[in-house]
């Protein structure tokens, strides 16, 4: 068997730090807390024989397995065909309970959909929310969702052309701050205008973005099919630093009153965008950006 050191200091361990793709390097590994590989490798290096018991229990499934989306709506009105997404994925790492990655970001959207719900709002387009499964394997179940149903710019299917937006959420128990929004300026500014009234909650605003690429959350398989992904920003919260992928992303982590306004800003700009007369704009032909490692 393999020892790897976990390289993070506190007792820090990375739920993949042992992960690889290559068949030949599939042997039993243990991934060790930074301390205690330090302390056995200056006992062997001072010439004292160490003896280690482990008991390793792993499930093997070559033949691969299946999982599935969650997906629940609010039937929209005159503009019921249209519809307006919001999620986050559901799946998570097994060093912890993936309560920041992504267990609060499904509590957000589910949140937003209750306040929707209960406040007895009839919007114009469909309002979906969608749990994705896979995401941490490579936003698997956020791209088949898009394959199936929406195609890319290039080979558009017909529910191509009636996503409002997919409004994204996964970065941590931190508030929402703002929006980071795959589409033109004017895209970008109609988002600002959504989140206004929340400015005594700390919302910000929104920023443009034409970068169109399969990246590390949801919002990137919309973006990397030239549909309008946004993605929203919040407050790290040792998110980077201490609970992301980690044996420390558990409840305790979690930030009830944050959690609550960045579901507030979520119900906030999907009923603002399954309102509008318009959806929201988007980049036409000669503006759409390439796919990154593709060519136009």
């Amino acid at each position: 068997m393999r020892i790897n050191d976990a390289g993070r200091e506190l007792g820090q361990i990375v739920a993949f730090h042992n992960s690889t793709f290559d068949p030949s390097k599939v042997v039993p590994t243990l991934v060790m807390r930074n301390e205690d590989y330090g302390r056995l490798s200056r006992i062997l290096a001072d010439g004292t024989v160490v003896e280690l018991e482990v008991n390793i229990v792993n499930r093997l499934h070559p033949e691969g397995r299946t999982a599935y989306n969650v997906v629940a709506e609010i039937e929209g009105s005159d503009k019921k065909g249209e519809v307006v997404m919001l999620g986050g994925h559901l799946d998570s790492w097994q060093a912890a309970t993936g309560a920041t990655d992504n267990a609060v970001g499904c509590a957000t959207v589910m949140e937003a959909a209750r306040i929707l719900k209960t406040i007895g709002v009839r919007p114009r387009r469909t309002i979906r929310v969608a749990l994705w499964t896979g995401e941490e394997q490579g936003l698997l179940g956020s791209q088949a969702y898009v394959r199936e149903h929406f195609g890319t710019f290039e080979n558009p299917k017909r529910d191509y052309f009636l996503l409002a937006a997919y409004l994204n959420i996964d970065n941590g128990t931190g508030r929402a701050r703002g929006a980071s929004v795959f589409g033109p300026p004017a895209a970008a500014a109609v988002i600002r205008e959504a989140l206004a009234p929340l400015a005594d909650l700390g919302l910000v605003g929104a920023a443009a973005t034409n970068r169109r690429a399969l990246g590390s959350t949801d919002s990137a398989s919309f973006n990397a099919a030239g549909l309008p992904g946004i993605n929203f920003e919040q407050d790290p919260i040792q998110y980077e630093s201490a609970t992301h992928h980690t044996n420390l992303d558990t409840f305790e982590r979690i930030i009830e009153e944050d959690v609550k306004t960045s579901a507030i800003a979520l119900a906030t700009t999907a009923y603002h965008l399954a309102m509008r007369d318009e959806l929201l704009p988007r980049f036409d032909k000669a503006s759409m950006p390439a796919l990154a490692g593709s060519s136009r």
